[in-house]
């Protein structure tokens, strides 16, 4: 695992970090993958680098044939760090099943169902507000889109509501913070991309088209992929390039494939490549606010 400072925006007296962790087959065995990605990006850094300090959680509902949707953030007012587990059956009717647990607590929690079907790529929660937000899958006989939220304070779902028109609803794009606000990055024709922010939380008017991010393709691929097809080809399903965050300079990091990292300045339209010593062959770039608390403070009351 590889941990490295850079210079994301503060918050108060919080430093965002970037850390990049390392696809390795040494993993553990009692969580899933992505919740230990989730759990880890509200981890100190030192206890990143030893990964030592680690709780496992209570066993809770499982089904051979099930998909599962995680999400993991803390309410800025209660303080409190939960867990939430979405639960789907494949080829079932039976709608979702939805579990929660909070840490310091000692069993999951049941609550009522979902109605959307969330995207369970692990990139795709984000904390905003004190809400969990997901994007929802297109439907059987629509390709509308929706983001949908859980409060962690009060335990509901609730859809935010998208910009008028086409904007959203009918794109295939995933969800970012920037600057503290909700914002979607939507993929566009030839690897381009349009950010859209929610400038003032849970206002519908209040969406606006901020940037646009020309294509690019990073020095890697470029050996394995034809001129002709190299952008059309590996774009086509939206998961070529990920918005990871905004630097204090107002530049944008982007990763590629879980294989490279790219700073874009959107004034100059200028990308680069960040290459760093020691950097593994795959991996995932993850934001996070550090924190001085320990797993201990919040499992033992």
């Amino acid at each position: 695992m590889v941990i490295m400072e850079s210079d994301f925006e503060t918050q108060g007296n919080q430093t965002k970090r970037i850390k990049i962790e390392e696809e390795s087959t040494n993993r553990m065995e009692t969580l899933p993958r992505d919740i230990i990605l989730n759990i880890l990006s509200g981890l100190p850094t030192s206890s990143l680098v030893q990964f030592r300090n680690c709780k496992e959680l209570p066993k809770s509902m499982h089904n051979l044939n099930q998909e599962v949707v995680y999400g993991f953030g803390c309410h800025p007012t209660t303080k409190e760090y939960k867990v939430v587990k979405i639960v789907y059956i494949k080829n079932s009717n039976k709608g979702s099943a939805v579990q929660v647990f909070t840490l310091g607590s000692s069993a999951w929690r049941s609550l009522e169902k979902v109605n959307h079907h969330l995207v369970n790529w692990p990139s795709q929660q984000v904390c905003v507000n004190g809400r969990l937000h997901w994007v929802t899958w297109p439907g059987r006989y629509t390709r509308i889109r929706s983001i949908i939220s859980f409060d962690l304070a009060d335990e509901k779902f609730r859809e935010v509501p998208s910009p008028d028109g086409n904007g959203l609803s009918r794109c295939n794009y995933h969800l970012v913070v920037l600057g503290g606000c909700l914002s979607a990055a939507v993929y566009c024709h030839y690897g381009k991309l349009d950010i859209w922010v929610m400038e003032r939380y849970g206002v519908k008017e209040s969406w606006i088209k901020k940037f646009n991010l020309g294509n690019h393709v990073p020095k890697g691929f470029q050996r394995e992929m034809e001129i002709s097809y190299k952008i059309s080809r590996f774009t086509s399903k939206g998961r070529f390039v990920r918005v990871v965050g905004l630097t204090k300079d107002g530049e944008f990091l982007l990763e590629y494939r879980s294989r490279a990292l790219v700073s874009y300045d959107p004034k100059s339209t200028k990308a680069k490549d960040l290459v760093f010593p020691g950097m593994p062959k795959w991996y995932r770039t993850i934001v996070h606010v550090g924190s001085l608390n320990w797993i201990d403070a919040f499992t033992h009351g």
